[in-house]
């Protein structure tokens, strides 16, 4: 069973001078209580073995700030570490899930991929091993410098010791937990990790940055079902991140029990739902990566035909769940939303109707805009269950038009003709 190190930080120390940068006056760091050592080390294996040993406490930081960990790991082997030998040299590496084996993280790094130059020893490894040897039986007390990333929000960084060049160790589910503030000092609604089952393919290649959006869409997305839809998702599945890829003309995909996101794709490098009244190019992605997590939620509910079926509940659905998530956990506020669906749906150069996006989806209707109105601000209101409902009952084969009377209380024609009504009186 993976162990997974958390702390609630309660016990506030004041960092070193040097060890941070304050991003405003009303903003201040601290760290949270340390984790002692276990009761009795564990009984020595033959060749190469690590056991975590203790760690210096989880971090709040305000935007920008920086701050040194301490990592401790009990040479468990019969076999020493024995620094700048290959095939010998302990190093601590980036694992998964957060930002993947070998990934670049957002919290640290030598500048490569995106990664703050926080002085690893490269992107991909946390630390060295801080003696030229350490004997089988002998603790090494690794240290690393981390730098809060600018948008406020809990960050993780998975570690695992390994042997350049000859093997990871143990795997216990060790992470680093960072809490980056509001720059007034106030807390961030903090996520939890990944949901269970929630794999991760990163590609080379891909920013440290784009590989911490990701999971943060993820993971606000499955925090608000938790709370507010009855449940996140819990079923395996696949969240690739990659670079380029030709065969995929969309940023974001979802197929099945996996979504692809290609942050190459000019939707996602320079996503035209940012401006300076609605909210940042990074907030937008987060959207994205939540929006797909939503339709893999769809698809272990009631399969394509919740995921895909009927165009506009599919994507409406994933819209307002997304932009939800991000409300309810302050990272957007409800207004701004306003301004932008607005925005969409009086800028479109081709007005339809919402009965017309049940299969077609023409881009220049800004159909996610007229979607996501209609889901979030008529059928939301009935219930977040009742939509999840709807999701079940066409995914046992009902036909959609009866499921739609059944979980929201009126014919389609009914509420097609409400929305059109709404929707005129909205734009005014």
């Amino acid at each position: 069973m993976r162990l997974l190190l958390s702390l609630v930080l309660i016990a506030a120390a004041t960092l070193p001078p040097n060890a941070t940068k304050v991003a405003a006056a009303s903003c201040t760091p601290s760290i949270g209580p340390g984790i002692a050592p276990p009761v009795a080390t564990p009984t020595k294996l033959p060749g190469f073995h690590a056991a975590w040993y203790g760690q210096t406490g989880y971090m709040r930081l305000c935007p920008g700030g920086r701050a040194q960990a301490t990592l401790a790991y009990y040479n468990a082997g019969s076999l020493g570490w024995v620094a700048g030998r290959m095939g010998e040299v302990a190093y601590l590496g980036t694992w998964g899930s957060e930002p993947g084996q070998d990934q670049p993280s957002i919290l640290g790094g030598d500048g490569q991929l995106g990664s703050p130059a926080t002085g690893w020893p490269r992107f991909n490894r946390i630390a060295l091993q801080p003696a030229p040897y350490v004997a089988p039986g002998q603790v090494a007390w690794f240290q690393f410098n981390v730098q809060a990333p600018s948008l406020p929000g809990t960050y993780r960084l998975y570690v695992r010791p390994l042997i350049e060049g000859a093997a990871w160790l143990e795997d216990i589910g060790v992470f680093w937990q960072v809490l980056v503030l509001n720059p007034d000092g106030t807390m961030p609604t903090p996520t939890p990790p990944d949901p269970v089952g929630i794999a991760f393919s990163i590609d080379s290649g891909v920013n440290a940055k784009d590989i911490a959006l990701v999971h943060h869409g993820v993971q606000h997305a499955s925090a608000f079902l938790d709370s507010f839809a009855g449940g996140t998702r819990r079923k395996p599945a696949i969240v690739q991140v990659l670079v380029v890829d030709d065969s995929q003309p969309y940023c974001c995909l979802t197929v099945g029990d996996s979504f692809k996101i290609v942050t190459s794709n000019a939707a996602w490098a320079t996503p035209p739902a940012a401006a300076p009244d609605t909210w940042s190019a990074d907030t937008e992605r987060t959207e994205l990566a939540a929006h797909e997590f939503i339709h893999l939620w769809q698809y272990a509910i009631g399969g394509n035909s919740c995921m895909v079926g009927v165009r506009w509940i599919a994507e409406g659905m994933a819209e307002s769940f997304a932009y939800r998530s991000l409300i309810a956990d302050g990272v957007i506020p409800a207004a701004n939303l306003d301004t932008f669906t607005k925005r969409q749906l009086t800028t479109a150069t081709n007005h339809v109707t919402l009965q017309s996006l049940e299969a077609s989806f023409p881009g220049n209707a800004n159909p996610f805009a007229v979607s996501y109105l209609a889901v979030d601000r008529l059928l939301a209101p009935k219930g977040l269950s009742a939509l999840r409902d709807w999701c079940g009952r066409v995914g046992t084969g009902q036909e959609w038009h009866a499921a739609f009377a059944a979980a929201f209380g009126e014919t389609t024609d009914a509420f097609y003709s409400r929305f059109e009504a709404f929707r005129a009186q909205y734009v005014r």
